[in-house]
C-alpha cells in the first residue's frame, strides 16, 4: 500500500439474504465515517492519534437495483469507487451463483471469490467491446464449486460481469461489479 493512502484493503461480500456487507481494514492512527446520500455509500477515512488498525464491517441493502460505495479521505486521495448491479434485496436469489466476495488489496489487482452448486459450468471470458471481465454460469456436468479469479484493474478501472445462462433464451447478467478509481 502506498503510504499517504488511508486504508489497506477492503471487501465486499453479497450474503444470501440478499443484503452486502463491506470490511475494510484501516491503518493504525486512522479512523472511518460513514453516511449515505441518495444511495451512495461513503466511507470517509481522517487521521486520529487514538485509532487502532482495525477492520471495520458494515451492512447495506441494495436499492433500486443498483450499491455504490465511495471512499473519501481528509487528503483528497484517489480512493476507489464501488458500483454494483444487482437485485435489489429482497429479490435475494441470484441463479446459479450461491455467493460471492471482491478483495481489493489496495494495489492494482481485485479478486473475484464465488461459489455455486454442484453441476454449474463456469467460464472465464473477456469482453473487449465493453471493457469486461465475465465469468460465464450454465447448467453444466462440473463438481467444482468454489473459485478464484485474480484481475488487474485497467486504466484504473475493473469491470466483472457474471452471465447467468438460466435457459436457451435467458441470460442474466447480474451482479456486475465496477470498481474504478
Amino acid at each position: 500500500p502506498q503510504s499517504d493512502n488511508l486504508y489497506e484493503s477492503f471487501m465486499i461480500k453479497r450474503n444470501a439474504d440478499g443484503t452486502y456487507a463491506l470490511n475494510h481494514e484501516v491503518t493504525e492512527g486512522v479512523a472511518s465515517d460513514y453516511s449515505t446520500d441518495n444511495g451512495v455509500n461513503e466511507i470517509y477515512l481522517y487521521k486520529d492519534g487514538n485509532a487502532k488498525k482495525m477492520n471495520n464491517t458494515k451492512e447495506y441493502a441494495v436499492e433500486n437495483n443498483n450499491l455504490r460505495f465511495i471512499f473519501t479521505d481528509e487528503n483528497n486521495n484517489r480512493l476507489p469507487k464501488v458500483n454494483i448491479f444487482d437485485n435489489n434485496t429482497k429479490d435475494h436469489a441470484i441463479g446459479l451463483l450461491k455467493t460471492y466476495n471482491v478483495v481489493d488489496q489496495n494495489d492494482e489487482t481485485v479478486t473475484v471469490n464465488f461459489t455455486v452448486e454442484k453441476g454449474v459450468q463456469v467460464v472465464f471470458k473477456y469482453n473487449a467491446e465493453e471493457k469486461a471481465n465475465e465469468i460465464h454460469l450454465s447448467q453444466g456436468n462440473n463438481n467444482q464449486t468454489e473459485y478464484t479469479k485474480k484481475y488487474t484493474k485497467n486504466d484504473k478501472e475493473l469491470k466483472v460481469d457474471f452471465i447467468q445462462e438460466t435457459t436457451k433464451d435467458n441470460t442474466i447478467k447480474k451482479p456486475r461489479v465496477i470498481i474504478s478509481a
